[in-house]
C-alpha cells in the first residue's frame, strides 16, 4: 500500500469514528436505526478537517521519528483527537478499557460525552492545553518550546480562534523569543465559525501570504477547497510538512470547507454550512438521519479491523513519538534576609539566587523595573500582554520547568478567566490515570490598590479563586518581606497548584522577628481576656491595625491577629480552622474589626458559616487624587478617628 493510500485510509477511518462517537450507541453491524444516540456529543464540522491534519501530521512525525508535543486549539475538536488516539493505539496505553478491538471501540463510543468530556482536556493523553476557552493555544506552544527536549511543537489553530486578541498577539512571539524547539503553527482555515464567516477566510491566498510574511513566517498554503483529488491533497500536505521542517518560523495554512469530505445526500449539501459546525443532523427525523449517516460512512468506507477483530497494524504508523518531559524539581535556596535593604531588594536577591540554580523563568508585563526588580531582567520575558504571558507560562511549566509571574495587582484581573481555566485543568487532571505532576504556577502581585491611583487598580484578582474550593490553590498575604521569602520557598516546592502572593512593593516594616509557626495565621499580640480583637490580612492593613492598637491599648485589652491565608476562615477549605481552633482565636461574643487588603465582601463570604460579630473594612473603590497612602486609606473608610469610634461602639454594644 502506498504512503498516500495509507494516510487516506487512516483519515477516512478517523472520520468514521467521529460519526460513531457522535451518533451511534455502538459499532455498527447492519441496521443502525435502533443504534442511534439520543444525545449527540461533539462537533462534526471542525473534527473532519482536524482529522486530515492529524492523519498527515502524525504519519509525518512517526516517519521521521520526530519528538513532539502537539497543541490543539481549534474549537471543540476533541471528537477528532480521541478518534486518532484510539486508532493509533495511544489511548489503550492509558485506559485499558479502550483496547484496539471492537469491544474497546464500543466502550469508547459508550463513554464519549458521558465519562469523557467532548472538549479537549487532561483526560485525553498527552494533552497540555484545555480547549474550552479559545485564544491561547499558540502562546502555550511557544511557552513549551522555550525549554524542552521535543524538537517540534505543532499547534493547530482554528480560524475563529485566530480572531481572539491573545492569538493575534502570539504571532509576534517568533521574533522575540529564543526557543529550544521549533513551533509549527497550522491554521485550520475552514471558513466558518459557529455563526459567521471567519475574517481570515475573506483574504485571498496572496493576502494571507503577505499578512503572515509580515509577521516573519514562511507561509505554506494547502488549499483543499475544491476537493478534487484526496491523494493530491495528501501529497501537498506532506510536502508542506517537509518544507516546514527545514524553514525558520514555518506556518501551514490548511484551507478547506467546514465539513471537509462530507458528501451531499439527496441534494442536501453538508459542506460550507454554518449548521455543520456542531450537529447538522439534529433537525432531521430518525429515518432521514439514518439515511444521511449511512451515506457519510459509505463515502469514507475503509477497513478499521483485521480478520481477527483487531485494529489494523498499519495504523501504528500514525502514533507520534511524543516528548516525555520530566518535571524538574526546584532546588531550595538558603537566603539570609537583610532588613536594611527593603522588601523588593531582598526579593530581587533571593530570586537571583533561585534562578542561578534552577530552570526558572520570570514572566512580567514590563513592570520589573517599576517593582524595583530590575536585576532580574536577564532572566525574564517581559511583554505588555498579561494574557500572552499566562499562555507562555502554562506551556513552560507543562514542559517540566518552573517559573514565577510578577505583576501589578490591579492588572491581573485581565487573566482571571485564564486562571479559572487552569484551575479546572488541574481539577480534571487530578482524576486522570498516569497523571504527571508539574511545578506550581506562582504569582507575586505588587503595586497594590493602596499604592497606585484609582485609574488602574482593583484588588479583585484573588476573588476569582477564593470563591472556589482550594484543593489546587493557595492565597497568601505575607506580613512582610521576610515572610514573603518563606512563602516563596513553599510555593516553589509545590506541584499542581496555583500560588498567589500579594505584597506591597513599598512596604518596609518587619514583623517576622521569629520563625512563624504557620503560613496561615499568627497571634501577634496575645491577651487572655481581650475586650476586642483586631485582625488584619495584608501588610499595609497590619500596619494600620497596629496604629489602631496603639491608640486603644491604654484603655482596652486587645488581641491582634494576622491571617496570611484568609481561606482558613472558610469551613470548606483544606486549611479550614476547626470550630475549636476558630473559637480559640476568636472567642464567642467578642467584637472583631477585620482589616482586609481587598474587597470586604469576600471575607464576609468566607465567614458565612462562622458565628462572629465581625466588622470588615477594606478597599471600597475610593478615589484618591494624589495617590498618597494616607489619602487612599481615608477614601476607603480607613480614617483612624472613625475606626476608633467604630471600635468603641462595638465595645459598648458587647458590654450590654
Amino acid at each position: 500500500m502506498s504512503e498516500k493510500e495509507l494516510i487516506k485510509n487512516y483519515f477516512y477511518a478517523a472520520n468514521s469514528l467521529v460519526i460513531y462517537l457522535m451518533y451511534l450507541e455502538k459499532y455498527p453491524k447492519g441496521n443502525i436505526e435502533s443504534n442511534l444516540k439520543k444525545y449527540n456529543p461533539g462537533h462534526l464540522g471542525t473534527s473532519l478537517s482536524v482529522n486530515f491534519l492529524l492523519a498527515n501530521l502524525y504519519y509525518f512525525l512517526n516517519k521521521y521519528n520526530i519528538k513532539s508535543q502537539s497543541v490543539i486549539g481549534t474549537g471543540h475538536s476533541a471528537t477528532a483527537l480521541i478518534s486518532n488516539l484510539w486508532l493509533n493505539g495511544t489511548l489503550k496505553e492509558y485506559y485499558k478499557e479502550y483496547s484496539s478491538d471492537i469491544e474497546g471501540l464500543n466502550n469508547l463510543i459508550k463513554d464519549f460525552g458521558t465519562k469523557l468530556r467532548s472538549e479537549i482536556n487532561p483526560q485525553y493523553p498527552e494533552t497540555i492545553y484545555d480547549g474550552g476557552e479559545l485564544g491561547y493555544s499558540l502562546g502555550v506552544a511557544y511557552g513549551y518550546a522555550l525549554d524542552t527536549d521535543a524538537s517540534l511543537v505543532p499547534c493547530i489553530i482554528g480560524d475563529g480562534e485566530a480572531e481572539t486578541g491573545t492569538l493575534s498577539s502570539a504571532w509576534q512571539l517568533n521574533k522575540i523569543l529564543k526557543m529550544k524547539s521549533k513551533v509549527l503553527p497550522i491554521i485550520n482555515l475552514n471558513g466558518l465559525k459557529m455563526g459567521s464567516k471567519s475574517y481570515l477566510s475573506l483574504l485571498t491566498n496572496n493576502e494571507l501570504i503577505n499578512l503572515f510574511s509580515s509577521f516573519g513566517y514562511n507561509v505554506n498554503i494547502v488549499d483543499c477547497t475544491n476537493e478534487e483529488d484526496i491523494f493530491h491533497e495528501i501529497e501537498t500536505m506532506q510536502n508542506s510538512l517537509e518544507n516546514a521542517l527545514n524553514q525558520e518560523a514555518p506556518l501551514i495554512i490548511f484551507k478547506s470547507h467546514k465539513g471537509f469530505t462530507l458528501p451531499s445526500v439527496d441534494n442536501i449539501d453538508f459542506q460550507n454550512l454554518i449548521e455543520v459546525h456542531k450537529n447538522p443532523l439534529q433537525k432531521y427525523g430518525t429515518s432521514k438521519k439514518v439515511e444521511i449517516i449511512v451515506a457519510f460512512l459509505k463515502k469514507w468506507q475503509t477497513e478499521i479491523f483485521d480478520s481477527t477483530g483487531k485494529v489494523l497494524s498499519s495504523f501504528n504508523k500514525f502514533r507520534p513519538p511524543n516528548n516525555k518531559c520530566i518535571t524538574k524539581k526546584v532546588a531550595s535556596t538558603a537566603y539570609n534576609y537583610d532588613k536594611h535593604i527593603g522588601n523588593m531588594n531582598n526579593l530581587e536577591q533571593y530570586l537571583l539566587a533561585k534562578l542561578s540554580k534552577n530552570n526558572t523563568m520570570i514572566f512580567s508585563p514590563d513592570e520589573l523595573q517599576s517593582n524595583m526588580l530590575g536585576k532580574l531582567k536577564d532572566h525574564s520575558i517581559e511583554i505588555l500582554n498579561e494574557n500572552l504571558l499566562q499562555a507562555l507560562y502554562q506551556g513552560y511549566v507543562n514542559a517540566g520547568n518552573s517559573g514565577i509571574f510578577i505583576a501589578y495587582e490591579g492588572f491581573m484581573s485581565i487573566i482571571s478567566s485564564m486562571i479559572a481555566q487552569y484551575y479546572k485543568y488541574l481539577q480534571q487532571k487530578e482524576a486522570c490515570i498516569n497523571k504527571i505532576q508539574r511545578n506550581a504556577l506562582n504569582y507575586i502581585l505588587t503595586s497594590t490598590a493602596w499604592e497606585n491611583c484609582f485609574s488602574h487598580q482593583n484588588p479583585d484578582f484573588v476573588n476569582n479563586l477564593l470563591i472556589k474550593k482550594d484543593n489546587h490553590y493557595n492565597i497568601f498575604y505575607p506580613k512582610d518581606g521576610k515572610e514573603l521569602i518563606k512563602i516563596l520557598e513553599f510555593a516553589f516546592s509545590s506541584y499542581d497548584q496555583i500560588n498567589i502572593i500579594t505584597i506591597s512593593k513599598r512596604h518596609t516594616l518587619e514583623y517576622c522577628e521569629y520563625e512563624s509557626s504557620s503560613n496561615y495565621i499568627d497571634v501577634l499580640i496575645e491577651n487572655n481576656s481581650p475586650d476586642i480583637i483586631l485582625c488584619a490580612t495584608g501588610d499595609y492593613m497590619l500596619d494600620y491595625a497596629f496604629k489602631i492598637y496603639e491608640k486603644l491599648k491604654e484603655k482596652y485589652r486587645i488581641k491582634l491577629i494576622y491571617i496570611t491565608n484568609p481561606k482558613i476562615l472558610d469551613t470548606n477549605s483544606k486549611h479550614a480552622l476547626s470550630e475549636d481552633d476558630f473559637k480559640a482565636y476568636f472567642p464567642d461574643n467578642l467584637p472583631i474589626i477585620y482589616f482586609f487588603m481587598g474587597y470586604p465582601s469576600i471575607i464576609k463570604a468566607l465567614l458565612y458559616d462562622r458565628n462572629v460579630d465581625c466588622k470588615i473594612i477594606g478597599y471600597a473603590d475610593g478615589i484618591s487624587i494624589t495617590g498618597r497612602l494616607d489619602e487612599t486609606l481615608e477614601k476607603n473608610n480607613l480614617n483612624v478617628l472613625d475606626i476608633i469610634k467604630l471600635c468603641e461602639k462595638k465595645l459598648r454594644r458587647s458590654a450590654k
